[in-house]
């Protein structure tokens, strides 16, 4: 069994923007992510399958457009699936 990682620590963590130019893609992250909320942001923490965390840091107007842009990613996979359209 693997061992528990520490916290993930925003100031602990490497800024990989500073080093490439242009768009990038994450690798694809695991199931349940974890929150960090301080007063003027939140961090979306994700684990991705090599074992490394990134941490996405929001602003509130960033958390509720991030909200509103994965539920009708949500929605609109359920429908590719057979689901219903609502």
């Amino acid at each position: 069994m693997t061992e528990p990682k520490p916290p993930f620590r925003p100031t602990e963590a490497v800024d990989v923007l500073g080093e490439t130019a242009g768009d990038f893609v994450l690798p694809l992250c695991l199931p349940k992510p974890s929150l960090l909320i301080g007063e003027d942001l939140a961090v979306v923490v994700l684990d991705t399958i090599h074992g490394q965390r990134v941490g996405l840091p929001l602003s509130l107007q960033g958390a509720a457009d991030l909200h509103a842009v994965l539920g009708e990613a949500l929605r609109l996979l359920q429908a590719r699936d057979g689901g219903s359209v609502q």
